[in-house]
């Protein structure tokens, strides 16, 4: 009798603060799929590297942490997907985060709150994606002119982070590798006096809901779409079961947005004025405003908020105000299902046809299209 099911090997760490995320992607993929079996592995690490060796079924989708896992598992016949990018080996197909592009982006959000001074901090470790989003980081800062201060720290670096962050000249901001350590940070900050985010704005990697809305102030944080990597991981995994050819090269999925909350609710522009301009606009992206709206938010005439508006952050306000739309709806289009009206009438483009529009002229391509390719992913053509 011909097997009819594909058995499906489930070997991801769930309390890691980021794998729940990705098993909701998988499980997203896998409802439309009849024929899967799962099997998820609760196991220790250790465990899991004996597991891979030998256990029997069709695919595997894991999050490999070690050398031994990746060893045993290229000794499998069996295609094994791997999403942690912590130990991305060759012998699997990765699909993991872009960390170069995900500093970039870090960098370009504290970029426009007006900083000029900047820190990194990572993990004194060999993890490649501490050292990649710190690339990212330092990248971007230095096509903008600035430079960056890093430190790498171990598992008891309190006192190193402490003397570390008192020599910082301030304000400050600063981008740590992962959300635990953009949390030690606050505290660091907090024993020696350094307010947050007024004297150093604080933001980490990975939006772990949890540990952000606990920390004090909350921590902003850049979101992985780590759903999204569990959804492209199983597409693949799907892919190649069927008779398809796996993807040359690592799969990289790209950061999806930054989760603000206090621990970066400042500017550091030293104009009293455009700081108001600022937060106007960015307070109100979900409403439809014009510049008039802004220059009544300040003291000053339109001619003068205008002039210290260009020259302190470059843009002009009426760029400013449809910068901060379009940076919500893309938002929106990218992490929830909402009706293209519903994401017009909150990012402030009133109507659906208007946000299509300006969205084609802005990205030269259809916010169904920008969805598509951020979120709702279409699977790969069969390859005979």
């Amino acid at each position: 009798m011909s097997k009819t099911y594909r058995h499906i090997g489930l070997m991801v760490e769930a309390l890691n603060g980021y794998g729940d995320k990705i098993l909701n992607g998988i499980s997203r993929y896998a409802r439309q799929k009849t024929n899967w079996r799962i099997a998820f592995f609760d196991r220790e690490r250790r465990e899991l590297a004996d597991l891979v060796a030998n256990w029997q079924g069709d695919g595997i989708i894991c999050t490999s942490s070690e050398a031994r896992f990746a060893e045993a598992a290229a000794q499998r016949t069996i295609p094994v997907i791997n999403v942690s990018g912590r130990h991305a080996d060759p012998v699997f197909l990765n699909v993991i985060g872009d960390d170069v592009a995900t500093g970039a982006m870090a960098a370009e959000f504290l970029l426009d709150r007006g900083f000029t001074r900047f820190a990194f901090l990572r993990r004194r470790d060999l993890s490649r994606f501490h050292a990649d989003r710190g690339k990212g980081f330092a990248t971007r800062l230095a096509e903008a002119g600035h430079k960056v201060e890093t430190l790498s720290i171990g598992s008891a670096g309190d006192s190193e982070l402490e003397a570390w962050l008192t020599g910082m000249e301030r304000p400050f901001a600063l981008l740590a590798s992962t959300d635990r350590l953009a949390s030690m940070a606050i505290e660091a900050c907090w024993q020696t006096g350094i307010r947050v985010p007024e004297e150093a704005a604080v933001m980490g990697i990975g939006n772990y809901d949890q540990l952000c809305d606990l920390c004090s102030p909350s921590l902003s944080s850049l979101d992985m779409d780590m759903e999204r990597r569990g959804y492209e991981a199983a597409r693949w995994l799907d892919h190649i079961l069927e008779g398809g050819s796996a993807p040359e090269g690592t799969q990289f999925i790209p950061p999806a947005f930054v989760a603000e909350r206090r621990s970066t609710d400042v500017y550091a522009f030293d104009d009293k004025q455009v700081v108001t301009a600022l937060r106007y606009i960015h307070d109100h992206a979900a409403q439809s405003i014009k510049v008039g709206n802004v220059v009544t938010a300040t003291s000053i005439s339109r001619r003068s908020l205008e002039s210290r508006f260009n020259k302190l952050v470059g843009r002009t306000i009426h760029d400013e105000i449809w910068r901060a739309h379009f940076a919500l709806a893309t938002r929106l289009l990218s992490s929830s299902d909402l009706s293209l009206q519903s994401v017009a009438e909150q990012s402030g483009f009133r109507t659906a046809s208007a946000l299509v529009n300006l969205f084609r002229q802005r990205f030269n391509q259809t916010p169904k299209e920008f969805r598509i390719a951020n979120r709702l992913i279409k699977p790969p053509r069969s390859t005979d």
